[in-house]
């Protein structure tokens, strides 16, 4: 390596730097895009409105340590702000956590490229990153298990065991995808450690921490069931067999998807053929953990560098088995990705391992980096983030009509009752409603509370939109209606009365 090309060895930590600078720059106009995405705003707008009687359903997964931290800020003057920019803070942490841990693994360099590789994901795998609401307590949690990994034989505190442990096992609970992307292969990597160390001390703290674990997700789980919270649609089936080509086709897109390259959805990005050179990148990436756990075996490196290998390689491992054994993750297309974020930390700390060792492997690793860094940077400011629904550009007529006819309460579809009650900040309080009988509306129970369903006093409306078409075809009794408006695809009608009435409860 020339003295010209020393400094192509850091282009990671610059790539990573450029990449959150971006994101700090056009953050602001990025979050008040996506949370017109109804999967980020009806959790907040449900935190907003945790004030009513009934069960609570909350779609997929728990996401209990979210709810706990949004009822905590909720009586802030400035909370809204708060749950909206908070959620990249956490990415920055985890990624901060791993390059720490690494670098006491592998070396400086290795912490930083580490660190600085973990953050270059594409523009679709961002948006969870920039809220709280998704799966980010998944990487946030691995990057914590990780690092107490190495601290193991550098501490002897068991409060800090106990800690970790209560952590790890209420966001288990929160999100059971946890399980494969950090709790196990802690397990795994910590007995490694223990054996290869001969220490009991270690086998001990580790085990509380574990033993924590277990607890505090039994505990949680069993609390927030008995205040009456109920986590719906949740698929647990295997898939078949049969499918498994196909499932392991979909982990291929939506891995290349998570590193920027866009196989999944219309228009593709980037252009060809950068994007498969992106894809066969990130796809190599992936497979670095694997590798580098592997690698570290077989050269017997000392027992920290081999069991951090390890945990690395068993998250990679246990979580693209655990996306293509169940039917989950076709059924939900793209936002599929956002299971795998864990992966970007893992792929960060497999590459870093792996060229740790050789100055060549380093530069070659820098230009990789840079190059996927560089092609995420563009895609987020070319707006690849995300777009705004038909909702957001009549929503200001449709406040207006509303407010002029003295209506507060209203019900629509899933992609839009929710986004109302938060894009209006509680001045409107939407429902979500389907049609699930020819004269009659049922719940979408996807963060709801019962009562929003039980009729009260004064005027209401019913919205429709025909780009989602949640509600199939406007109800008999919209006959009733005392008004109807026309914005695009979106029809509004207005009663004198609480269409509550038109909405079937199941009995509980």
């Amino acid at each position: 390596m020339t003295r010209a090309t020393r400094p192509l060895r850091w282009l990671p930590a610059l790539a990573g730097g450029a990449y959150v600078a971006t994101v700090v720059v056009l953050g602001p106009e990025i979050v008040r895009a996506i949370q017109w995405n109804t999967d980020i705003s009806a959790p907040l707008a449900l935190a907003e409105r945790l004030r009513g009687s009934g069960p609570v359903s909350i779609p997929h997964f728990g996401t209990w340590t979210t709810y706990w931290f949004l009822l905590a800020t909720r009586g802030l003057p400035w909370h809204a702000e708060l749950w909206e920019a908070i959620g990249y803070a956490f990415a920055v942490v985890a990624a901060l956590l791993l390059a720490w841990g690494t670098a006491r693994v592998a070396g400086r360099w290795a912490g930083m490229t580490a660190g600085g590789a973990a953050l270059l994901v594409g523009p679709f795998a961002l948006r969870p990153l920039l809220t709280i609401v998704y799966h980010v307590t998944n990487p946030f949690t691995a990057a914590v298990l990780a690092a107490y990994l190495v601290l193991l034989t550098r501490t002897r505190s068991l409060v800090l065991a106990v800690g970790v442990g209560l952590l790890a096992g209420a966001n288990a609970a929160s999100d059971p995808l946890l399980w494969v992307a950090g709790i196990a292969p802690f397990a795994v990597a910590a007995v490694l450690l223990a054996r290869l160390t001969r220490s009991s001390a270690i086998a001990l703290r580790a085990a509380v921490t574990l033993g924590v674990t277990i607890a505090s997700a039994v505990a949680t789980t069993l609390v927030m069931h008995g205040l009456g919270y109920r986590v719906v649609d949740l698929d647990i089936r295997l898939a078949s067999l049969r499918d498994l080509p196909s499932r392991v086709l979909h982990l291929g897109r939506m891995v290349a998807l998570l590193g920027g390259a866009n196989y999944s959805y219309e228009p593709g990005y980037p252009a060809e053929p950068l994007r498969a050179i992106v894809a066969v990148l990130v796809l190599a990436a992936i497979a670095a953990p694997v590798v580098a756990a592997l690698k570290s075996l077989r050269r017997r490196d000392n027992p920290t560098h081999r069991a951090f290998a390890c945990y690395w390689g068993a998250a990679t491992l246990l979580l693209c088995l655990a996306f293509v054994v169940t039917p989950n993750a076709v059924d939900l297309g793209p936002p599929s990705t956002y299971y795998l974020l864990t992966l970007a930390l893992a792929a960060g700390a497999g590459v870093a391992l792996l060229a740790a060792g050789s100055a060549r492997a380093q530069v070659a690793a820098g230009l990789a980096v840079a190059l996927v860094g560089a092609v995420n940077v563009a895609g987020i400011a070319n707006g690849r983030v995300g777009g705004l629904p038909p909702l957001a550009t009549y929503k200001q007529q449709l406040i207006e009509v509303l407010e002029r006819n003295g209506v507060r309460r209203g019900y629509a579809g899933y992609w839009d009752a929710q986004n109302l009650s938060w894009q209006t900040r509680m001045r409107l309080l939407v429902a979500p409603v389907t049609r699930c009988t020819p004269t009659q509306l049922c719940p979408y129970n996807f963060f709801t509370i019962r009562s929003w369903y039980v009729p009260h006093a004064g005027p209401s409306f019913l919205l429709l939109d025909d780009t989602y078409r949640v509600i199939a075809g406007a109800p008999p009794f919209v006959r009733k209606a005392t008004g109807s408006y026309r914005f695009g695809p979106l029809t509004l009608y207005l009663f004198d009365y609480d269409i509550a009435r038109h909405v079937r409860l199941p009995s509980t």
